[in-house]
């Protein structure tokens, strides 16, 4: 493993940190407010937004990276964002009515919708152990994603379809971006997001303003996912092929599998711990494993 792509793997690493504290904190707002879906996801970005503002306006160097983001990259973060959007939208939907551990192992298909985009149409190529470690890890979100009970079929095809959605950005960077601006590149989402659900919320007829408390709760969960997640997230794309890009987040949905069990009262049994296990067999031959060098 080259230097470059360990780096790459430690910005994954930290963007699943902050992914997990940002789905956490917006299951904890749908089980206890019902907010609905674009109302959580309008008042956190937009919240988010206002609160880094600042640290992209009082520096020229700042100012500067993302009006090159916005000159040089402006068409592929409209489209990717509008597809996130949609994906955000969907995934919120079949979290309020889906248990954490479940819906957060599930919209991990990203993996495998990476790698068939990156192997289809970015030329990159799999080992053989690498394949195999793909195949036991999407075996492992299957068992968890059919757990009768803790997953409606509904929402794990709204999840599933998310997760594609979340990919094609993935893609389009990859494709049409050389070296992308992570922050830059994040703050300037943020502010399409926030567009993005204002409007659809007044479409709908969903738009009400909720407590202010819940407002800066959202905001914050949004800061750590929405933004420094993302950001090292879009930073991680400069050092690494789309087919690896998320296999170090399938980490990420094993721990919410456990916040779930231990602090919200989720259901644990025998298929959940093997599903679990496979996830991280095949994390392991993904990422970790080294073939043995003969002296």
């Amino acid at each position: 493993m080259t230097g470059n792509e360990k780096k790459g793997y430690f910005y994954v690493f930290l963007t699943g940190v902050f992914f997990a504290f940002e789905v956490i904190g917006f299951k904890e707002i749908f089980r206890k407010y019902n907010s609905e879906p674009e109302i959580a996801a309008l008042f956190g970005v937009g919240f988010a937004f206002i609160i880094v503002t600042p640290y992209f306006l009082f520096s020229k160097k700042r100012q500067s990276k993302v009006i090159t983001t916005i000159k040089r990259d402006g068409l592929i973060l409209t489209l990717g964002t509008i597809s996130n959007a949609i994906g955000i939208v969907l995934y919120y939907y079949a979290l309020r009515q889906t248990d954490l551990g479940p819906s957060a192992i599930l919209i991990k298909t990203t993996v495998l919708y990476n790698v068939l985009l990156g192997v289809f149409f970015l030329g990159e190529k799999l080992k053989g152990r690498e394949v195999f470690g793909i195949l036991i890890a999407v075996l492992g979100i299957y068992m968890i994603s059919t757990l009768q009970g803790q997953i409606k079929l509904i929402s794990a095809f709204l999840i599933l379809l998310s997760a594609f959605l979340f990919a094609i950005q993935s893609y389009m960077i990859k494709k049409y971006i050389p070296e992308i601006l992570g922050l830059e590149y994040a703050y300037l989402r943020l502010f399409l997001l926030s567009i993005f659900f204002f409007l659809y919320s007044l479409y709908i007829g969903s738009f009400h303003i909720p407590n202010i408390s819940v407002i800066v709760i959202l905001g914050l969960f949004s800061l750590l996912g929405y933004f420094l997640g993302r950001a090292f997230y879009f930073e991680a794309h400069n050092h690494l092929p789309i087919s690896k890009l998320n296999a170090t987040l399938l980490i990420e949905p094993i721990f919410l599998m456990f916040v779930g069990i231990l602090f919200m009262k989720e259901p644990f049994d025998s298929q959940k711990l093997i599903g679990a296990g496979f996830i991280l067999l095949g994390l392991y031959l993904i990422v970790f494993h080294k073939k043995k060098v003969k002296p």
